[in-house]
């Protein structure tokens, strides 16, 4: 009796301290989407990697007496107990920091929460207006705090000053190419409902401000709005509306009819279907391959970036290109293929460079990782000039060296 006694408390014991671990052990890197729309302009858009910050270090500002945890698990009514992960907070908060723009939040010690106060030059304001920052997670308002929502890889993050003094969140869809000078239409929804948005303007984004196209209609009763761009190149439009929210980036490519670029076909050229070739889940480092979201040793950080095209029956694959960015403090720096390097940029911004035509590649790195966290893309170009999506998790990893 005494043995099955003593038999029964080692296996107890056993399983607490499994709970224990399970509950303590540290959460890895995310990437999400992160758009911070403030009063004038957009101040962030693009993927950022986010992970749970606990007690220590914590989050500290101005406003919250003090550094506290953001990592859902200590947070709210969740009482220590939980899973850690990345939060709407946090990837608000990494973005800032590594944007150089100003953060403030207060500290609440009976919600165990922060309330965000400042990001950039917008300050939440009292009586009579209110106007306070809000976030959105994949267009849906969360009825909890911001370090209380565990955020998944590949989520879409809204964070909107004046939140909740306005009525829509704008989502803005249209082709991803047109010819110069030939009009077209685009869409405007709200994000949460689906319903049409009337008397939207639609304008041209640049480095966050949004100034409207000339001659541009607003949107008709069914959401739509047609425009004309008249120069060929790249343009990214948005839509707004003064009691909405304004949308996420549509980029548009706009070519001088058949000129080559923008999937069209040079007069003469043989004509190549568009076919989407999609990316393979990748095997990124020397062995067992980049686990999305793992912490590395800078001993046993990736060296070697390798990935995989499955190109369907039918598809050709012109090109593979690979992207790497690396975040550290407030320093953002991408890696540049052509000078093999690490170079300063703007936070949350790509730049590819290309690893060949073969469906498969491996990439030596010059030299070592340094510590950082760090977004690895991939993305693939059919005959036509058309580049795969990035899927988080798959053509899309986040990691950390330390």
């Amino acid at each position: 009796m005494l043995r099955s006694r003593r038999l029964l408390l080692a296996v107890s014991l056993a399983v607490l301290v499994s709970l224990l671990a399970c509950a303590t052990a540290p959460a890895s890197p995310i990437v999400v989407k992160l758009r911070v729309e403030g009063s004038s302009k957009t101040l962030f858009e693009g993927p950022i990697a986010t992970e749970a910050i606990p007690a220590a270090p914590g989050i500290s500002t101005k406003s919250s007496a003090g550094a506290h945890p953001c990592n859902v698990k200590d947070n709210g009514g969740n009482e220590g107990f939980g899973a850690e992960s990345g939060t709407p907070t946090t990837a608000l908060y990494d973005a800032a920091v590594a944007s150089g723009l100003a953060f403030d939040a207060g500290w609440s010690s009976s919600l165990h929460d922060f309330f965000v106060t400042q990001v950039g030059p917008d300050m939440e304001t009292g009586a009579p207006n209110f106007e306070a920052w809000g976030y959105a997670v994949n267009y849906t308002t969360a009825n909890v705090g911001g370090c209380q929502f565990q955020l998944a890889p590949g989520s879409e993050v809204l964070w909107a000053y004046n939140y909740f003094n306005l009525t829509h969140l704008l989502s803005l869809t249209g082709p991803a190419s047109a010819n110069a000078g030939s009009p077209f239409t685009v869409h405007i929804g709200d994000g949460r409902t689906g319903e049409p948005i009337a008397e939207a303007t639609i304008g041209e984004d640049v480095a966050g401000t949004t100034t409207a196209l000339p001659g541009a209609s607003a949107t008709d009763a069914a959401g739509n709005a047609t425009i004309t761009l008249s120069h060929a190149g790249v343009v990214t439009l948005k839509a707004t509306r003064a009691d909405s929210v304004r949308s996420g980036g549509l980029a548009v490519c706009v070519h001088n009819g058949n000129d080559g670029t923008c999937g069209t076909t040079l007069p003469g050229a043989p004509s190549i279907a568009p076919v989407q070739v999609p990316a393979a889940p990748l095997d990124v480092a020397s062995v067992a391959g980049v686990v999305s979201g793992h912490v590395y040793s800078r001993r046993h950080a990736p060296r070697i970036l390798r990935g995989l095209v499955q190109v369907p029956a039918g598809g050709t694959l012109r090109e593979v290109r690979i992207s790497l960015q690396r975040l550290n403090g407030r320093r953002c720096q991408v890696f540049d293929g052509a000078r093999e390097s690490f170079m300063r940029a703007r936070c949350g911004t790509a730049r590819f460079f290309s690893v060949g035509g073969a469906e498969s590649f491996s990439y030596l790195l010059p030299a070592p990782l340094p510590a950082g966290r760090y977004v690895y893309d991939i993305e693939a170009l059919d005959a036509a000039g058309h580049a795969t999506k990035l899927i988080a998790g798959v053509s899309q990893v986040g990691f950390r060296v330390r």
